[in-house]
């Protein structure tokens, strides 16, 4: 029995932790999952409350899962995951059925999995977790400093990567959008890639009684049957690329998008879902981008999916822009700010910056070295992190040691 209930705890634990790290390092691609739920809801949420959603729900996930792991506050930690399985079990089930979602975003972009595949897992850990909390009823706390010391070090830890992940672009990038990344290839369907499947049923009339028909037995010969309707559902869906929505457009609606992903020379690209949401700290920036641009004889494009806003922004500035136009969600995936900014050199991003964390001087001469030079700091400060998670671990180790020889 104690092994099983080890064993409970640390897959438990792990999940927890799992869950939770990965939506601290990109909470707003958390919160943007929430407000689509909102939105299938048809409830108006502001999306601020979205982000503190996101936060607050990713930071006590992390926290309850490194607490099972250690033991920290046990009982409390027990009850806390098992409440988080019961408000998600009837809620997963809902969105297996209904389906107002694709995916669940458990664990955002690091995973995916089906909305039933979400429902089974949570089924699976239910009942570790009901063994958790009742093998917790008896459990005391021997030391409720070091207990209260790491607890509160695991939410200092949650809300620090949360804040990198929100005043930053994600440090660990899941999306397909990642630095690296070669557009085109990423887009390509392998010559012995799997083909979607279809079922397809046919609802025919007779005699004023209806039936349904497959392909099988559908009646060919009997010309007494009426059609009434069809409907077909993906069995399999095949291959599907890790890119295969990426299109862009000029103002004229003419598809440029193989223009840019085969231009010889860098470009540099404003990700803007929707222009009227840019501040004005990054409005002003964009106007210098403009200009370095043209002094630097380099391309320089402001994408959004808010196409009737364009002239309004180019009237605010005293300025033009060479705007383009993109699917809304597709722009929201390549990057968590608005306007972010990247850097196309042959189809492949060699460059992702936070509008905080950027110099024109630097996109329109080097833009490659100056991305390395950009994320070893933004590095350091995730090596900061996780010194903290160290010195932690170093306080549990030496109270350990210190009960031990107390005994």
């Amino acid at each position: 029995m104690k092994i099983v209930l080890f064993i409970s705890r640390v897959v438990v634990a792990l999940v927890f932790i799992f869950s939770g790290i990965v939506k601290c390092i990109d909470p707003t691609g958390t919160a943007i999952k929430i407000d689509d739920y909102f939105v299938a809801w048809s409830m108006d949420v502001p999306f601020a409350v979205s982000m503190v959603l996101s936060v607050v729900q990713s930071v006590v996930e992390f926290a309850v899962g490194a607490m099972l792991l250690v033991r920290s506050w046990h009982k409390y930690a027990s009850w806390c995951a098992l409440l988080f399985m019961v408000l998600y079990m009837p809620l997963t089930l809902y969105i297996a059925i209904a389906n107002p979602v694709t995916d669940c975003g458990c664990f955002g972009d690091a995973v995916k999995m089906t909305n039933w595949q979400t429902f089974f897992k949570n089924l699976v850990l239910l009942p570790m977790t009901i063994s958790l909390v009742c093998d917790a009823r008896n459990y005391k706390n021997k030391n409720v400093a070091r207990d209260t010391v790491s607890a509160l070090a695991f939410v200092v830890l949650g809300l620090y990567v949360c804040k990198s992940g929100i005043t930053d672009e994600p440090q660990i990038d899941f999306r397909p959008y990642a630095v690296g990344v070669n557009i085109p290839k990423a887009m390509e369907i392998p010559e012995d890639a799997a083909q979607p499947e279809y079922s397809t049923t046919f609802i025919l009339e007779k005699d004023g009684k209806q039936q349904e028909f497959d392909e099988v037995n559908y009646p060919y010969n009997d010309s007494t049957w009426h059609f009434v309707t069809s409907k077909t559902e993906v069995i399999s869906e095949g291959y599907v690329p890790p890119i295969k929505d990426f299109a862009l457009a000029d103002r004229d609606d003419n598809v440029v998008t193989e223009d840019i992903l085969h231009s010889a020379e860098p470009i540099v690209l404003a990700i803007s879902p929707r222009l009227e949401d840019i501040s004005e700290e990054h409005f002003e920036m964009l106007k210098t981008l403009q200009n370095a641009a043209r002094d630097a004889g380099r391309q320089f494009y402001i994408i959004t999916a808010t196409v009737d806003k364009m002239s309004e922004f180019e009237s605010r500035a005293e300025m033009g822009f060479d705007f383009l136009s993109a699917d809304e969600i597709m722009l929201k995936t390549i990057t968590r700010a608005n306007p972010g900014i990247i850097v196309l050199n042959e189809g492949t991003i060699v460059a992702k910056y936070h509008p905080d964390h950027i110099e024109a001087a630097d996109l329109f001469g080097n833009p490659a070295a100056a991305y390395l030079t950009y994320q070893r700091a933004a590095w350091e400060n995730v090596l900061i992190g996780f010194c903290i998670c160290i010195f932690v671990l170093i306080i549990l180790i030496i109270n350990l040691l210190y009960k031990q020889k107390a005994k």
